[in-house]
């Protein structure tokens, strides 16, 4: 042994010698910081950054005696992730939040003490800095199986977001505190199981209602078949765990199918069909028993595509109606029904619409979309009023494709209920 430590000595050059010899202990320690430090950096490089930044200017006045004034609200949303890069299968991801506004801040958010302004229509965008997502993944496939385990805080969205969603419009996007299973299966089929123990609104952690905890179970079995349909059954078990929120709990059963069928490289028909059925449970103290349609039909002609349209949410009373506290709006971006409305003995809505959208002649990134709506109330058909959406979207391709600037303006007509309502909103955008 002494014979093969002498000639790997002699081996060694006599410079690295005299080196070795000359090194003090601290100066040993630093030379192994500087290697892990280098290694560190080396790995760090090769995860993902991401980054956006969102300013929006929205105005909303609604003709009615509660709202005398106009809401104006000048807000910019910055968002910071990273995800780290794989390390046997192993990821992490964790994004930060932040929404500040910037200039005209005269709008309300009710159940915010900071930003509550009796007077003026909610416009949803609190201010405030919090970490939007912060999650642990790990992944493993092979030939027929994929896998997918994420637990932390992050986004959820089911289908078109009817049920749960992220509210990718709003400045503050919700997010969970769950777990999520996702299984990609033989034969196209799919698995999605979330649990949810929290839930972060759009309307900020300060609100009194922002960060409801809740026991949450989500399932979702998916089958597609390519260019011609997707079907997905589905089951949320909403489970409140604060007294104020019990009526919020629910179990909701639904089957969506879905196209588009592709017909040729120009062609397409558009089609859905959705049905649900929901019912009270947990604690809720009210018999809820209230069911939802949907149905869709159009067609698609290179990159148009026009649809129309039904969404009926039920409703017998003021107690027993359909609700989606996880979702952003739908039926109409006034989100003037935001919630299932209730006027009288009249409850529910049937929402009927025609829409049209589609890329805007010789202009390349340049996109429209606009839908209008007919109301009325799902168990008598009172006639609620109606709206019209207009937006466009420019991907400032001549500049740079992260670039976007985009405007939305919404007019609603009342009937029998609400007042006359404009809502109006520009916003440009940078995403890296």
């Amino acid at each position: 042994m002494l014979r093969y430590l002498a000639i790997a000595t002699l081996l060694l050059p006599v410079d690295t010698l005299i080196a070795a010899e000359k090194e003090s202990p601290p100066a040993q320690i630093a030379s192994v910081e500087k290697t892990v430090a280098t290694d560190v950096m080396s790995i760090l490089k090769k995860g993902k950054l991401s980054a956006s930044a969102r300013y929006r200017y929205e105005v909303f006045e609604r003709d009615e005696s509660a709202f005398p004034h106009t809401a104006q609200a000048s807000t910019m949303r910055l968002a910071l992730g990273y995800e780290t890069p794989s390390f046997y299968g192993l990821s992490a991801f964790a994004e930060y939040e932040g929404v500040h506004t910037l200039g005209q801040d005269d709008y309300n958010i009710p159940n915010v003490s900071s930003q509550n302004k009796p007077g003026y229509p909610s416009i949803l965008d609190p201010e405030g800095d919090e970490m939007n997502q912060a999650w642990l993944r790990w992944k493993w496939a092979e030939t027929n199986l994929q896998v997918a385990l994420t637990v932390g805080r992050q986004e959820i969205h089911l289908n078109d977001g009817r049920f749960v969603s992220v509210s990718y419009w709003r400045q503050n996007h919700q997010s969970c505190d769950a777990a999520q299973l996702n299984l990609d299966l033989p034969n196209n089929f799919a698995l999605t199981y979330d649990y949810i123990d929290r839930v972060h609104r759009v309307v900020g952690h300060d609100a009194t209602d922002g960060r409801p905890t809740m026991n949450t179970h989500l399932y979702d079995v998916r089958w597609k078949r390519n260019d011609v349909m997707k079907v997905s059954a589905y089951g949320l078990f909403l489970d409140y765990r604060q007294e104020a929120l019990f009526s919020s709990s629910t179990r909701t059963l639904g089957v969506r199918c879905e196209g588009p069928w592709k017909l040729d490289e120009d062609w397409a028909l558009c089609y859905t069909a959705e049905f649900a059925n929901q019912q009270d449970f947990g604690e809720n103290p009210n018999d809820v028993d209230a069911n939802y349609w949907l149905g869709e039909l159009g067609f698609a002609f290179k990159g148009q595509t026009f649809k129309a349209g039904v969404a009926w949410l039920g409703g017998r009373s003021a107690t027993d109606k359909l609700s989606s506290p996880l979702a952003h709006p739908f039926n109409g971006r006034t989100e003037l029904f935001a919630t299932n409305p209730s006027l009288g003995e009249s409850h529910g809505l049937e929402a009927d619409y025609l829409s049209a959208s589609g890329p805007v002649g010789p202009v390349d990134g340049l996109t429209y979309s606009l839908t209008l709506y007919d109301y009325h109330s799902a168990n008598d058909r009172i006639h609620y009023g109606s709206e019209l959406d207009f937006g466009m979207i420019w991907k400032v391709k001549p500049v740079c494709e992260k670039w976007e600037v985009g405007c939305r303006i919404s007019k609603y007509w009342a009937d029998r209920l609400f007042g006359a309502t404009l809502r109006c909103a520009v916003y440009t955008s940078y995403t890296f």
